[in-house]
């Protein structure tokens, strides 16, 4: 084991084994991996053997440095052309010196020997089948609730000038001041839009009722696998069901383009409404595993910063009524 910094040769290196690598999600992608890099991360790679590394995202320094493969438990994990049995998470995160670890084995890749391991579900919708398939096992409810945002006048938009994206950046801040959670700036979705789009790995969209945004969705996509990584929405307009059209688009769009599933994202067991939303596209749930090490000093600097985050986010709320 072995920490390699970010350099071209190991770029290149790295990136020949995102390319032969069968479970490589986008998160690995190195045009993913550089969008951190906006918000003042750089990027380190574990070499486990010479065809298997880790890919992590830091911020910080000394006992505050924090490592991410990958940031808000997107599926990374090691990246390899071949698979030889589980990696140890404490060797894999051992190079990386007394810095706190995060690393999510969507593919099932890694072990853990002490107990770091936490399993979380995620929920996908099947699109093997193609669109009318994957359509015809909505729930009935479901499909009421789309017809219903279709009658409403609702329309789906995909973005194609970086100007919409202050749009959709304007919902994110509006949804994530209800869950208290720490909003990503504006610098994060122009990057993953000028980098992702072009190259076919995002799509953004927008929904619009009477010429007003009232919802966005952003779709990630690498090979035969597409992720709704995050829907947005303003909330004073939720009557409109807006995010259930947004998802049958998506789900329509990501068939044509051959995807074989959609995963709509995780599900904690205590969001039991999030479950049931996602089941009503059909979604199956899939288990996989987050291994995490932190030190004392980045966990009462989360408690904290937790603590302030709920305090901003209602204000937030107050004065956007």
């Amino acid at each position: 084991m072995r920490l390699l910094p970010e350099s071209d040769r190991v770029r290149d290196r790295y990136t020949d084994l995102v390319a032969h690598c069968s479970s490589a999600t986008v998160y690995q992608t190195t045009p993913w991996l550089d969008v951190w890099k906006h918000l003042g991360a750089d990027l380190a790679f574990v070499e486990i053997d010479s065809e298997t590394m880790v890919p992590f995202v830091c911020r910080g320094r000394g006992a505050l440095r924090r490592a991410y493969s990958l940031p808000f438990d997107t599926y990374g994990g090691p990246v390899t052309a071949h698979a030889n049995g589980p990696v140890s998470f404490e060797r894999t995160v051992a190079p990386l010196g007394n810095a706190s670890a995060r690393v999510v084995d969507f593919a099932a890749r890694m072990a853990s020997s002490n107990g770091a391991a936490r399993r979380v579900t995620s929920h996908v919708v099947d699109l093997s089948q193609g669109y009318a398939a994957a359509a015809a096992r909505y729930s009935e409810s479901n499909q009421r609730l789309i017809r219903q945002a279709r009658d409403h006048g609702v329309r789906i938009d995909i973005v194609d000038d970086a100007a919409q994206v202050r749009a959709f950046h304007a919902l994110h801040l509006r949804t994530v001041a209800r869950y208290s959670a720490r909003p990503l700036p504006r610098a994060f979705f122009d990057a993953a839009f000028a980098s992702l789009v072009p190259a076919g790995l995002a799509t953004f969209y927008l929904a619009r009722h009477d010429d007003r945004v009232v919802a966005g969705n952003l779709v990630l996509r690498h090979r035969s696998n597409s992720f709704d990584w995050m829907w947005v929405y303003d909330d004073r307009h939720l009557q409109l069901r807006a995010t259930n059209l947004m998802i049958d688009r998506a789900i329509r769009d990501e068939a044509a383009r051959g995807s074989r599933e959609l995963n709509l994202g995780a599900s904690p067991n205590e969001r039991l409404g999030s479950v049931r939303f996602k089941q009503s596209f059909g979604a199956e749930p899939f288990d996989y595993t987050v291994y995490a090490h932190t030190g004392r000093l980045v966990a009462a600097a989360r408690r904290t910063r937790e603590n302030s985050n709920r305090f901003t986010a209602r204000l937030r709320v107050l004065f956007a009524r």
